[in-house]
């Protein structure tokens, strides 16, 4: 008897989830914003300012597109706007070329900016950069300006 009530309460339990249907799932493929033309060209002119500013050594004006809270990950570490310049000031930085220009909105206030890039500088200990790496920098916008609050590369092998 005991297991004739067993398999009854089983079969009872097996039906009522047989007969739960499951609950759709909430798509969270979210569509990422739009950008305007002209909003995406902003932010390559300034990403290019970067590196012309870095070539011309124009610092000052380098560290006006840095935000106060900008982290770069290079080869050598996790560096600081101070510690940028300073490490690009001790660089010969003979010339760059940016191709395959690609800026992708985030959010209304956030973009990615990422590209290759070809290289000739030499560090201050005579040892030439990698010459062809792939870089990105996440762009925030603050007080209706673009600034560069993340950058990173990888070398193309």
């Amino acid at each position: 008897m005991a297991s004739f009530r067993l398999l009854i309460i089983s079969s009872g339990i097996f039906l009522l989830v047989l007969s739960c249907t499951a609950t759709p799932q909430k798509n969270t493929t979210t569509l990422l914003p739009q950008m305007s033309v002209a909003e995406g060209k902003v932010i390559t002119a300034r990403e290019l300012s970067v590196w012309e500013f870095s070539k011309t050594r124009q610092f000052d004006k380098l560290r006006e597109i840095m935000a106060d809270d900008y982290i770069g990950y290079f080869a050598t570490g996790k560096m600081h706007p101070s510690d940028v310049i300073n490490l690009l000031k001790s660089t010969s930085f003979i010339s760059y070329h940016l191709s395959n220009i690609q800026v992708k909105p985030v959010t209304e206030n956030t973009a990615i900016i990422y590209y290759d890039v070809v290289q000739d500088v030499t560090g201050a200990d005579g040892i030439k950069w990698v010459p062809q790496v792939q870089a990105s920098s996440v762009y925030v916008k603050r007080n209706g300006v673009w600034y560069t609050v993340f950058y990173q590369e990888m070398p193309v092998n």
